[in-house]
């Protein structure tokens, strides 16, 4: 029994070498037919080999960037940026556009998820310059030009020349060559914002268009809290309609962009989606906070052949930095990419006003940096240019501040004549007012006038690609958060400007002449904390400004705390003054209130009914005069009771 089971051991030990020898055997001839794949290699073997389907690629460069074409759907791959570096510590790996997504730009396109792969061949090439090739199973002979302008940065010339070579009508609407593909923009880092990456377009030279990935549903998480659910791509104008004025499209993330412009006005449309990115390498937190990229194609327009005619369709594709004073050398209407009025909450409201207040703070930056060198004093400088010219209507505004802080007293003693009627203490509060010749919100007057200008700078410092890994003390990058100190242990990094901002904020407010009621000043004192909480991770270039003017602020209150005090004295022009806002606002609260007490029966109102009633009763005729009875008046047959009838 057991030499058996040793000869079957010995067999299986002898089969388990052969096998291994053969292995070895073919993988020798494997490695000797890929070095001589002519010698080695059938003819049979290469007819049954599959065709190649990953592609070629070729570069070509210019002082701007390097651009990657793969014949696989004839594109652009990738295009790296050679002025801009990825991070701030990797000097030799620039940005790349369109690294994450796999379709080249310029590729053709049906819908979403529907490329042309196919390979195309390579007929022409020069140093600035390559022509790509092919033919479809319709007999529609293509060929796609790539020029590179050396006089346009960041832009590329793209000539699609097609030829119906079929022998009957074509029309492109009719088949799959719907849309040129325009790449996908993701976040280059997880501070990044949702609303900062998506896609755009324009018709006919006046409307311009913009969404945001979060239009497409599945926002990123914001404090815990997931968006809307996911739903499908957009098509825009409609799906079942078009513009016949398309003009340009494209995406962007934070700094860069990508542009379609078609060399006149066309007929079209244009599809976009959303796509998952992975951060950093990390799958997890990029997961975690619903990173996502945008992607678009813009439609052809509908390109009708006779046999052997041909036609081409020319566009301009731009692949830079969202620099708007490149952008606006390039093409009409470029800039627009920009976006300074795209601000939540705020850019519907003060939008027209925010969009050229943050281009004129961008090109003052500009200007000021070119003169001290540094983008850091250069906000310092413009930051006080800024509250320099506000500084008169500051100035009034706290002068009307101390002037009310001088009617408290007399604002009490209202409350305290009046301590159950909110209404007469108003009335009377606004009577105060006009005599004093005071208006309540003079003070809030800067407040107003500054939060567009606060607004303008936070949109400009947010996307200005000028201040990026721009240094300034110890920020590393003004349009990052500037990390002072890590905490060991905490694993939290120390931001100092937003404390700072704090710390200034709260001296403002302490300086700042008291009104209200003790409510109102907790809410004001607890607002600087609130906006250290909001504004904590914020780029370190807004926090360098909101510090500024916080300090400036200080600095100013200081003086105007020096001058003379302002005197309280009654107005003059009290009688001949028209009633104002406040005035008529207030007539407008006491009618509603009593149109209110009338319609619900308030007791009040009873007694002074009944009161009006008892005084508009008839008097009592004198001695020796007689009246007239009223109709509601009982007669003399009234009086006597009535007999019970049998």
């Amino acid at each position: 029994m057991q030499q058996n089971q040793k000869a079957v051991q010995k067999q299986r030990i002898a089969l388990e070498e052969a096998r291994k020898a053969e292995d070895a055997k073919k993988k020798a001839e494997a490695e000797t037919a890929k070095a001589n794949p002519t010698e080695n290699t059938t003819t049979a073997e290469q007819a049954a080999a599959p065709p190649e389907t990953t592609g070629s690629e070729v570069e070509l460069s210019n002082k701007f960037f390097r651009l990657k074409f793969t014949n696989k759907g004839a594109g652009i791959k990738t295009a790296q940026l050679l002025d801009y570096y990825r991070r701030l510590d990797a000097k030799g790996e620039f940005v790349t556009i369109n690294e994450t997504r796999p379709n080249p730009i310029g590729a053709f396109s049906g819908k979403p998820n529907e490329f042309d792969e196919s390979l195309w061949t390579v007929v022409a090439q020069t140093e600035n310059s390559i022509t790509f090739a092919t033919d479809t199973p319709d007999k529609l002979h293509i060929e796609k030009k790539y020029s590179i302008p050396q006089d346009r940065p960041y832009e590329v010339d793209l000539d699609i020349t097609l030829r119906n070579d079929s022998g009957a009508p074509l029309e492109l609407d009719n088949t799959e060559t719907k849309y040129v593909y325009a790449g996908g923009a993701a976040p280059l880092h997880f501070n990044e914002w949702s609303m900062q990456i998506g896609m755009f377009y324009r018709e006919d030279q006046s409307r311009f268009y913009r969404h945001n990935v979060d239009y497409f549903g599945g926002r990123k998480k914001v404090f815990g809290i997931f968006g809307k659910s996911e739903k499908p791509h957009v098509v825009l104008p409609a799906e079942d309609g078009k513009t016949d004025n398309l003009s340009f499209a494209g995406v962007n993330d934070q700094f860069f962009t990508i542009l379609l412009q078609a060399e006149k006005p066309q007929d079209g449309r244009v599809w976009a989606d959303k796509y998952p990115v992975t951060i950093n390498g990390d799958e997890e937190l990029s997961r975690s906070k619903r990173m996502r990229g945008c992607e678009l194609a813009m439609g052809l327009p509908n390109i009708a052949l006779n046999p052997g005619d041909q036609q081409t369709v020319s566009y301009d594709i731009f692949m830079g930095p969202k620099d708007s004073q490149i952008l606006k050398e390039h093409k009409e209407g470029w800039n627009l990419v920009m976006n300074y009025d795209q601000i939540p909450i705020f850019g519907p409201i003060f939008g027209w006003a925010i969009k050229p207040l943050a281009a004129a703070l961008s090109a003052t930056m500009i200007w000021l940096h070119n003169l001290v060198g540094n983008y850091g004093i250069a906000i310092i400088l413009l930051t006080i240019m800024v509250r320099l010219l506000m500084w008169p209507v500051y100035a009034k505004s706290t002068r009307s501040m101390k002037r009310m802080s001088k009617l408290s007293p007399l604002m009490k003693e209202i409350k305290e004549k009046y301590p159950d009627d909110p209404q007469k203490v108003n009335q009377e509060t606004m009577k105060l007012y006009s005599e004093y010749g005071i208006n309540p919100m003079g003070g809030c007057l800067p407040m107003f006038l500054q939060l567009p200008v606060f607004l303008g700078f936070y949109r400009m410092l947010w996307g200005s690609v000028e201040l990026r890994h721009e240094s300034f003390l110890w920020a590393d990058d003004l349009t990052m958060p500037d990390h002072f100190w890590f905490i060991p242990g905490l694993g939290f990094w120390l931001n100092l400007l937003p404390i700072l901002m704090a710390l200034a904020s709260f001296v403002q407010m302490a300086m700042t002449p008291k009104t209200g009621d003790n409510t109102q000043r907790m809410i004001f004192m607890m607002m600087p904390f609130m906006f250290l909480i909001f504004c904590y991770n914020f780029a370190s270039g807004l926090a360098l400004y909101w510090t500024v003017s916080n300090i400036f602020t200080v600095a100013q209150t200081w003086l105007m705390n020096k001058l003379p005090e302002p005197e309280l004295k009654k107005s003059d022009k009290v009688k001949k003054k028209k009633p104002g806002f406040f005035s008529k606002l207030q007539a407008q609260l006491e009618a509603a209130q009593a149109q209110q007490m009338e319609a619900s029966g308030s007791p009040k109102k009873k007694t002074a009914a009944k009161k009006s009633k008892k005084d508009s009763a008839p008097s009592a005729p004198k001695p020796g005069q007689s009246r007239t009875k009223l109709s509601s008046e009982k007669g003399s047959r009234h009086t006597k009771s009535k007999k019970k009838r049998r």
